[in-house]
């Protein structure tokens, strides 16, 4: 006699099924809205880097300030460098340098003159070059995301200079400075011509570079979607039972 397979309905297994599969759907769902933001950033960005350079007091008026270009002078204030940590370029961990410039309409804020590497040993700092007297910048302005995660907070109570940072905190640094410094820095342009030595390296060529693309996000969607049936296909193969 051939067994047969007939369809065993179990309710806590569906309730297991139809939670993962609402689950992965939910996830799909958010991870597509991200998508269609990220269109709408990337379009942003894009858009605001054809725009003519602006003003620092007018991007200083702006509710959002970021990916503007930007062309200011003035000088570095070669005491105070920031070292942002944990930066990658090309596989080699380094660092951002940051430094304090004053401009010449009297604003304070940091520049990211571009990357360093770290060398073998993590306690030995990189060289810094000093850049003296007056210098005109153009760069374009970033403003650093307020849930940047870290492993560790940064204790800026015992700052020494070169400062190494985890993250970039402006009004923590500005108090820690004595001066107001602007919410966003300055990213040197990579073409342009800072350093009297070798120009650092600057890993920001397309702004959009940095921002996870659209397409990323739909694939995770994607993802999601396929692991929603996953759980109902496998909740239906399983309700099949052997019978005499």
């Amino acid at each position: 006699m051939t067994a047969s397979r007939r369809f065993h309905l179990s309710w806590p297994a569906l309730i297991v099924a139809l939670l993962a599969a609402a689950f992965c759907l939910r996830l799909g769902a958010w991870q597509l809205s991200r998508a269609a933001e990220k269109e709408t950033l990337v379009e942003n960005v894009r858009s605001r880097a054809d725009q003519a350079p602006v003003p620092l007091k007018q991007l200083l008026k702006m509710p959002d300030p970021a990916h503007y270009p930007v062309v200011l002078s003035g000088q570095f204030d070669n005491r105070y460098n920031l070292l942002l940590d944990n930066r990658v370029v090309d596989g080699v961990a380094g660092y951002y340098l940051l430094t304090l410039f004053n401009s010449d309409d009297h604003y304070a804020l940091l520049v990211n003159r571009g990357w360093l590497p770290r060398g073998r040993r993590r306690a030995v700092l990189p060289e810094i070059e000093p850049i003296n007297g007056h210098v005109t910048i153009t760069g374009h302005s970033y403003l650093y995301s307020s849930k940047t995660f870290t492993l560790a907070e940064d204790d800026l109570a015992q700052a020494q200079w070169p400062l190494r940072v985890q993250k970039v905190e402006m009004q923590a640094i500005g108090h820690l400075l004595g001066v107001e410094l602007a919410p966003f820095e300055i990213r040197v342009s990579p073409d342009a011509t800072l350093e009297s030595k070798t120009q650092l390296p600057r890993p920001w060529q397309d702004a959009t570079e940095a921002i996870m693309g659209p397409q990323r996000h739909r694939a995770y969607a994607l993802q999601w979607f396929a692991l929603a049936t996953m759980a109902l296909v496998v909740f239906v193969a399983a309700s099949f039972r052997k019978t005499a």
